[in-house]
């Protein structure tokens, strides 16, 4: 979405618009979160947010643009980077239900953004820390969601080993180190044993 268009479609949504981007990918997203902010909760509980976010990942992010996304992030309501969590967490999720791993899909095709929004948990859980004590929804997010994690730790590694300290750093700013539910303590074990 060019700027000049975000421009004429955000006077709807004045009070809720806070990025600074110019990128017209991350506006794209931002258009998304601006116009479902609101919406019947199905929308989001049932995944459509997530797969349409999910989509604009894959028809539009380059490198660039998910670093453009990240600085952005800071501008986002906590509201918005609730949702924004929430769905880059999900999608997909049901070809994994199961230990059922993605037969007769696309594999490449489907997991090819999931290092990239792995990667973007680590810059909202920094937000989640700079805005304070108050702010503690977005670790809580992401400990509620670490299936996510869990069923996607041997295609994020066999993408890139490095994506171990992403998900190293993730298990540390989130709290979930601490945690003793079984999501935490398998995500624990498969840490220490890719780790040898």
């Amino acid at each position: 979405m060019l700027k000049k268009d975000f421009d004429v479609f955000k006077q709807k949504y004045l009070a809720d618009c806070k990025t600074q981007s110019s990128n017209s990918c991350v506006l794209e997203l931002y258009r998304l979160m601006l116009e479902k902010e609101r919406v019947d909760s199905d929308y989001w509980s049932e995944e459509h947010g997530a797969a349409d976010i999910i989509r604009i990942f894959e028809n539009c992010f380059t490198d660039h643009d998910w670093k453009e996304l990240e600085t952005d992030l800071p501008n986002w309501t906590l509201a918005q980077l609730e949702l924004f969590t929430e769905a880059i967490m999900g999608g997909y999720h049901s070809y994994t239900e199961n230990g059922v791993y993605y037969e007769h899909y696309d594999v490449e095709s489907l997991t090819k953004t999931i290092p990239n929004r792995l990667s973007l948990l680590i810059p909202i859980l920094r937000i989640e820390k700079e805005r304070g004590p108050g702010y503690p929804e977005l670790s809580i997010i992401i400990r509620q969601n670490i299936h996510f994690i869990n069923d996607h730790f041997d295609i994020v590694l066999r993408k890139n080993p490095e994506n171990l300290q992403t998900i190293q750093q993730i298990v540390e700013l989130s709290g979930i180190a601490a945690s003793q539910d079984q999501g935490a303590i398998d995500l624990k074990n498969k840490i220490k044993k890719a780790g040898n």
